[in-house]
């Protein structure tokens, strides 16, 4: 089957530079950038994007990368710039566009923040979820309005750990806003004062900024006892003043704030959203595995939604371990669990009550596996959630209030083992053809190259490219579990634990393959090596434009555009109008002034250019448009009364057909190469003009533009012969300036009555 594209108009209007200034790339903890308009599936693919480089620094990152556009870099000017934080305490700020050789540029700046902790220091003894040492572990956040990064670093001060909160200048790295601020904090319990012990505690959310507020998460060392949650929140313009502090389980034990790494979420009025795992629940004062909602500079605990079975969850270690997130421009909360739970909650239902409820919510099982992730692409009155179990596949559940679809909208085709993966949907707003989930994916424990791959959003069959199909160019370092990677201005950040970033886009013109044309054909006949005005033809190859296809889309004019997706064609020099774009295909309209003889096609994708292809240029080269696009059998007929013409619809002897053909040559009036036919002025063809149904004559009533398609396209309306044959392959050709369309278009003629 060939493609079609005859008319698709579509506008863009490109917005200015975009910030990803904390983790999950905004405050709802999406994981989306939703105002990407580089990259799409009609511009990823193995030809057109790849690894352009990688950011070298000092240790593992686990740090979601920040992006802040047109920052002031003294002596530089402006720069759009990639903050990275490592484990090795050590901020950097790089330049995001400074590529030389394939790699990047030095840093701008960077600034260390102490000593790291060993990992074998905590408890005593080594730490298998975090090797080597710890530093900077959640992910920064950026305030651009005082033009700073506040960080947290665990760093080694005589011997013991020691978390320190910092203010970074964007442009220098210099301390700002009366920093560092040594983190201490305490809180009261039935049994007297609990103080914070940085000992038994890491620092794993994303920071976040919001109430004026900066609001600090804190969990264990993979459960070991005693531990507990903690929020604690500074005045975001003076870090020696602390806002407030909120513990989990001040009679109890647990309730950590790790939330794989992602964020506490808050919503454009300040509410603020987190999820606790293991420990003591009672509804009064310890609140672990739950959903919370808090208020405030000093985080108040304002509602909360607990499951009912959080003791069979705390006991098996099946604690909350995705989210949360929020549907934009909702209170609607999202988040999962170990035992594969997809939950969807009403943060406006949250209660107060001692028995563990989840009110208004909505619990479904979407994975046999542990989910530690999910993006959500919110879509005005619904939303997208992609999750990934492990064992299973990448999936998308369509989100509309709480309700949850019990069938997946799409699915991806394989399997992976792994579920601590990083998971982010870039698209230009809710445009379903403008969507990617990009994933990355692999075994942290091993050191063994991860993965990354771009799936169309849309349909998660469709892999657009992947890092591991040609890793010599595009290998990724070992995954950075649970981060995320930031998608942004045609960019893609990937951190590992290699002491990297690698850094994806689209590739230069000369790193991708030139296009090279195999054919070019009749559109719809498949017809080749003669072409004629106006018609419309096929162009077959490799590299030929974007991939997961484009469509028409007119100029400022209102034509057909000579341009899409980086793709062009020319006949003798003179430009083609598109109708449809991909790798493969390209489907595109003659000029008409184009003289008889012969001429040289050329197509240019991404500033190359593919060798010339010679052809002969006829008056005339009929083709008619099969049904199925395959230039063959039952013909895009449609009859008398509006019914498509088929086995179940033949069309009656003496009755009107309508059926589509092009290569009919010039058209007169003649208008501008790639106009829309308009019904008050119909092009006709200028050129002799005969019809066959059955081998029988048949009346031409009409042969020229067809109203609403570009010129080129043709309409004709025939009159069936009282004397056609009747049957379901009768066979239909068409006749113009002395040459046919192909003999293989059949219709269905009924039987007279």
């Amino acid at each position: 089957m060939r493609v079609y594209a005859l008319l698709l108009v579509s506008a863009t209007i490109a917005p200015a530079q975009t910030n990803i200034l904390t983790v999950n790339g905004n405050n709802d903890r999406t994981n989306a950038n939703l105002q990407e308009t580089q990259l799409s599936p009609a511009t990823v693919s193995a030809s057109t994007f790849g690894k352009l480089g990688a950011y070298q620094v000092d240790g593992q990152v686990y740090a979601q990368p920040l992006y802040a556009a047109n920052v002031a870099i003294p002596g530089l000017g402006t720069r759009n710039v990639v903050y990275i934080a490592t484990m090795h305490d050590t901020v950097y700020a790089f330049d995001a566009n400074a590529f030389s050789a394939g790699t990047l540029a030095a840093p701008l700046w960077h600034v260390s923040l102490g000593a790291s902790v060993p990992s074998q220091l905590l408890y005593g003894t080594p730490y298998d979820d975090i090797t080597g040492e710890v530093g900077v572990l959640g992910t920064p956040a950026i305030d651009l309005s005082q033009g700073v990064l506040y960080a947290v670093a665990d760093t080694l001060v005589n011997g013991a750990p020691v978390f320190t909160l910092h203010a970074l200048d964007l442009g220098t790295g210099a301390e700002r806003l009366n920093g560092p601020a040594t983190i201490a904090a305490s809180a009261t319990g039935t049994a007297g004062p609990v103080a914070f012990d940085p000992l038994q505690h890491i620092q794993r959310p994303g920071l976040l900024l919001a109430n004026g507020s900066v609001y600090i998460g804190f969990g264990s060392h993979g459960d070991q006892a005693p531990w507990h949650g903690w929020i604690v929140s500074y005045n975001a313009s003076d870090l020696t003043q602390q806002s407030g502090v909120f513990l989990a389980t001040p009679n109890g034990n647990g309730g950590s704030f790790w939330q794989s790494g992602h964020g506490i979420a808050a919503d454009s009025a300040g509410t603020m959203y987190a999820i606790s795992g293991n420990g003591d629940y009672d509804g009064q004062q310890n609140f672990s595995q739950s959903f919370l909602r808090f208020t405030g500079a000093q985080p108040a605990l304002t509602g909360w939604a607990t499951p009912t079975n959080w003791k069979s969850m705390v006991d098996n270690d099946f604690d909350l371990s995705g989210g949360p997130a929020l549907i934009t421009g909702t209170h609607t909360i999202v988040g999962a669990d170990k035992g594969g739970n997809l939950y969807v909650i009403d943060g406006d239902a949250m209660g107060h009550t001692a028995a563990p409820a989840l009110a208004a919510a909505n619990i479904t099982q979407v994975s046999t596996g542990s989910i530690f992730n999910l993006a959500v692409w919110s879509q005005g009155s619904s939303a997208l959630v992609y999750v990934q179990g492990s064992q299973d596949t990448l999936k998308a559940f369509r989100v509309t209030g709480t309700a949850v679809d019990a069938v997946p909208v799409t699915a991806a085709s394989d399997p992976l083992p792994w579920e601590r993966i990083g998971l982010t949907v870039s698209a230009n707003g809710s445009d379903p053809n403008s969507g990617i989930l990009w994933e990355t994916s692999g075994d942290y424990n091993d050191g063994t190259p991860g993965a990354i791959r771009a799936y169309k959003a849309s349909d998660l069959s469709v892999v657009l490219w992947d890092s591991s199909v040609n890793s010599a160019r595009d290998g990724m370092g070992s995954i950075s579990k649970f981060a995320s990677p930031t998608v942004v201005n045609g960019q893609v950040f990937v951190p590992t634990f290699d002491g990297v970033v690698d850094v994806y886009g689209l590739l230069p013109a000369s790193a991708a393959a030139p296009p090279a044309v195999s054919a070019v054909t009749n559109a719809a006949s498949f017809a080749a090596g003669t072409v004629s005005p106006g018609e419309m033809v096929t162009i077959f190859g490799t590299n030929l434009g974007p991939a997961g296809g484009l469509g028409t889309a007119l100029d400022a004019s209102g034509l057909v555009a000579a341009s899409l997706g980086g793709v062009q064609v020319s006949f003798n020099g003179a430009a083609a109008p598109l109708t449809y774009v991909s790798p493969t295909q390209v489907n595109a309209v003659v000029p008409f002034g184009l003289a008889a003889g012969s001429t040289q096609i050329t197509l240019q994708y991404q500033g190359q250019v593919s060798q010339p292809v010679a052809l002969n240029v006829a008056q005339s080269t009929p083709g008619v448009f099969a049904l199925d696009g395959s230039g063959a059998g039952q013909g895009i007929v449609v009859n008398q009364d509006g019914s498509v013409n088929s086995a179940a619809n033949p069309a009656a002897p003496g009755s009107a057909i309508t059926l589509y053909a092009t290569g009919a040559g010039l058209l007169t009036p003649l208008a501008p190469d790639g106009s829309i036919v308009d019904s008050s002025s119909l092009p006709q063809v200028t050129l002799p003009f005969g019809a066959l149904i059955g081998n029988q004559p048949a009346q031409v009533l009409y042969a020229g533009g067809a109203p609403g398609m570009v010129e080129g396209v043709l309409q004709v309306n025939l009159q069936v012969p009282a004397g056609a044959a009747a049957g379901n392959a009768v066979p239909v050709q068409l006749q113009i300036g002395g040459a046919s369309s192909q003999q293989t278009i059949t219709m269905s003629v009924a039987a007279p009555q």
